[in-house]
């Protein structure tokens, strides 16, 4: 079977464990636009820590000349994503701290909550926002998908622990190599984050 199939595989056999990251980080950056209503001096204040309008990088930016920058844009938007943000900060130090991920992405997911939902006076406009959404929706699920990996790591190994310790060693190595599989999916998701954001966003931001 394929790389893609034998991540799909995984995700039906543990969709319900999918479904409920999915949930819990959708309520987790409900609950931050929910602050962000109540308290725009912190959605300001945030916008300012990020130095950032926007998931990609502060608002503005130009549209690309060629095909060149275009292809330039899309690989930095991508490095980032994928290597600091996935692979930096969620999969790797979650094979040795297993619970490490469902926290960072806890985080993440409550800072764009606050900072990049709810419209904000004179600097975040609903016609500025909708675009964003669409990338928060491609990135924020690659991302569960990566935690939702590093998740299944903890919760087969503390099954397997019941058995023997051994035993236990032994499947959580099983799926830290399924982990591997299922950052394909993150990674499609996320070139295609990178493309809508590199080439996409910009001509939709200047209309």
């Amino acid at each position: 079977m394929s790389l893609l199939g034998d991540a799909f595989v995984i995700i039906k056999k543990d969709w319900k464990l999918l479904a409920i990251l999915n949930a819990l980080y959708l309520c987790v950056i409900v609950i931050g636009a929910t602050i962000a209503l109540i308290s725009p001096g912190l959605q300001y204040s945030m916008i300012e820590f990020t130095g950032s309008e926007t998931i990609s990088g502060p608002s503005g930016a130009p549209i690309p000349a060629s095909l060149g920058e275009a292809m330039v844009a899309t690989a930095s938007y991508f490095l980032r994503s994928f290597v600091v943000n996935t692979l930096a900060l969620i999969t790797i130090p979650s094979i040795v701290l297993p619970f490490w991920a469902p926290i960072i992405g806890a985080a993440r997911f409550f800072i764009w909550g606050v900072t990049y939902v709810s419209p904000l006076e004179g600097v975040l406009s609903m016609e500025k926002l909708m675009p964003e959404y669409v990338a928060m929706l491609l990135e924020g699920e690659a991302y569960i998908i990566a935690i939702f990996a590093s998740v299944r790591q903890l919760v087969i190994a503390l099954e397997s622990a019941s058995i023997s310790m051994k035993w236990a060693l032994k499947r959580y190595t099983e799926t830290v190599a399924e982990t591997l599989r299922l950052l394909a999916i993150t990674a499609i998701l996320l070139a295609i984050a990178s493309l809508y954001q590199a080439i996409v966003m910009p001509v939709l931001t200047a209309l």
